[in-house]
């Protein structure tokens, strides 16, 4: 039944690609684990169980997972000071930790980083579609910063170094797979987590897989160097695989298969770029083109956060440097498309070119474009308007939109008087107004006052109120000229865009309201949030039935995809009694209510 789990041994075909692009580790089977989480959909997706088998961990499959999964890799100081190793049945597999460029290295080259706490186990087939499985947690590598700081060996579980004990928590691998499900389930590009082997120490693997796992890294490293040999079989390598998978339609050979390359890359990180920043997803992108896939998707949800409002003032501090901004990660991917520019032409002309040569590309122009509209199309999504009226909005009454967008952007921008001050990992200067809850509530206003008048208008002081976070305090809510005609012409044009679409405008006032009512959930998953959920089920977890603590994460993912044809919400009933399901739902639902402001 579980038989494809054995092809999972190593085995990947970038070592014929990219020869000098990993360091290769022998394993042994790391005793003590057993499987806390286990993505029955993915699994069923990738071929790796069957179509029909129970949502339910068996002693036969949590073997296999086991068997295949639960490795430690053989490193440096292991072979420095280990007399024998055992024999376990791995000893002729040896696991890539593949080298690619990291902001946090001394060198820029890609010469000495990479995996510093992960190998690739393999690919996975399911028909013509290909997809790569690595491993986070498996010991620590030669690749990691703090390899480089020591200028030797590190122990796995030496924590003496950042970023090089070669382990990982269980709370961030949970926390991991938990978000970039919800995250896949709203059709966002992300990585997803097969599979979370927790041990006693609350230490983890946790399994990530994608269609392509490579990261612009891996390809900006050959290009930082010059390597041009190395840098086309590479992203040649690339190309292949996205059209293997049916996401690319290339030509299939010459100049204009690197030129249409460019244009699917910049228009996917373009969109990328604006669900980001419309949907307060903090990602830390940089000219290494380390913290994403080189696809265009999101990857590393230890450096993913999603806010509740607009916290663009929000940074990740790291050691010895912050990070971008929410606003700033638009800029970030550009200069990745331009970097992107730089390669192709590279790979083209054989010479390599300075990257201020690419700065008037016209990929970045189409970036622009690209970015602006995905933008408002997302805007418009949040609103409450259908994919059909959003296609009628943007094509025939496109300055109405923009106008619309220029004044929720101000709402969206206006931050406390007390201005910036710390927070746990970084620093911040909070937003005072909560757009999502103004799109949630205006509707119903609307809705319920539709005969008192034309079209009513709510208070300045009530539309402020409505969407004031509950830290602000009274001089952060002082209501200027300013604010209350922002308010006012907030209302006009939402109006306008109703009546754009319609002249019965209050069947679609009363669409947009029940949908408002779910994109804008109001208790939805935060960064703060995820954490304190997960930190409160795992204190409990050996109390718990493993079955219903995986029912319960699978029903929570399910309760925040947040989408009005597939929503299910939980229920009462499901809150009641003492199972752990019932119990782990109730721990879940006071968090979400608690941090729903947070970042």
């Amino acid at each position: 039944m579980y038989e494809k789990f054995a092809k999972i041994d190593g085995t990947h075909p970038w070592r014929d690609v990219s020869p000098e692009g990993y360091v290769d580790y022998p394993v042994h089977y790391r005793k003590g684990g057993r499987v806390l989480y286990f993505n029955f959909a993915l699994a069923i997706e990738l071929g790796l169980i069957r179509k029909n088998h129970p949502w339910k961990m068996n002693d036969k499959l949590e073997e296999v997972l086991l068997k295949t999964f639960s490795i430690q890799i053989l490193n440096e100081h292991d072979w420095a000071h280990r007399d024998e190793f055992p024999k376990d049945g791995y000893e002729d597999r040896l696991y890539m930790a593949t080298r690619y460029l990291q902001l946090q290295h001394e060198c820029k080259m890609g010469s000495t980083s990479g995996d510093g706490r992960a190998i690739w186990n393999g690919v996975v087939r399911m028909g013509k579609k290909i997809f790569d499985v690595s491993s986070r947690g498996t010991g620590a590598t030669r690749l990691s910063p703090g390899a480089q700081e020591v200028e030797g060996a590190i122990k796995t579980g030496d924590d003496s170094y950042g970023y090089a004990s070669g382990l990982a928590d269980l709370d961030e691998m949970m926390a991991g797979a938990v978000m970039s499900e919800i995250f896949y389930r709203h059709d966002f590009p992300t990585e997803r987590t097969l599979v979370v082997i927790d041990f006693k120490d609350n230490t983890a693997i946790g399994v990530r897989t994608a269609p392509n796992l490579l990261r612009p890294a891996h390809l900006f490293r050959y290009l930082k160097s010059g390597q041009y040999d190395e840098l086309k079989r590479s992203f040649d390598y690339f190309l292949d695989r996205q059209e293997c998978n049916g996401h690319w339609e290339l030509p299939k050979k010459g100049n204009k298969r690197y030129a249409m390359a460019l244009g699917y890359l910049t228009r996917q990180y373009a969109r990328l770029a604006a669900l980001m920043e419309e949907e307060y997803i903090f990602n830390w992108l940089a000219w290494d083109g380390d913290n994403m896939l080189a696809s265009g998707a999101m990857l590393d949800y230890g450096s993913i956060r999603r806010f509740a409002a607009k916290h663009n003032k929000y940074r990740y501090e790291d050691v010895d440097r912050y990070s971008t901004s929410l606003s700033e990660q638009r800029n970030e991917a550009r200069y990745l498309i331009q970097t992107f520019a730089q390669l192709i032409d590279f790979v083209i002309t054989k010479e390599k070119k300075n990257i201020k040569d690419f700065a008037d590309d016209l990929s970045l122009r189409v970036f622009d474009e690209v970015f602006a509209i995905d933008r408002q199309r997302r805007m418009l999504f949040k609103i409450g308007f259908d994919h059909k009226q959003i296609d009628e909005l943007l094509t025939h009454h496109k300055q109405k939109v923009e106008e619309f967008q220029s004044v929720l952007n101000y709402f969206e921008d206006v931050k406390i008087v007390e201005g910036e001050h710390e927070v746990p990992d970084g620093i911040d200067h909070p937003p005072i107004f909560l757009i999502r809850h103004i799109l949630r509530e205006l509707p119903g206003f609307l809705m319920e006052h539709k005969d008192e008048g034309e079209w009513p208008i709510m208070p300045a002081v009530m539309f402020c109120e409505i969407m004031a976070a509950s830290y602000a305090n009274k001089h952060d809510l002082k209501l200027t000229q300013t604010r209350e005609e922002k308010a006012f012409r907030f209302q006009q044009l939402y109006q306008d865009l109703v009546y754009a679409l319609s002249r019965k405008r209050w069947v679609t006032m009363e669409n947009v309201a029940n949908r408002a009512t779910v994109i804008n959930h109001e208790y939805r998953t935060t960064g703060d949030g995820l954490t304190w959920i997960i930190n409160e089920c795992l204190e409990r977890k050996d109390t718990f039935d493993r079955t219903q603590f995986q029912e319960a994460f699978d029903r929570y993912v399910e309760s925040q995809v947040l989408i009005p044809e597939v929503w299910k919400e939980i229920t009462e009933n499901e809150l009641k009694g003492s199972s752990t399901k019932a119990r782990l739902l109730k721990t879940i639902q006071a968090n979400l209510e608690h941090f729903n402001e947070k970042i």
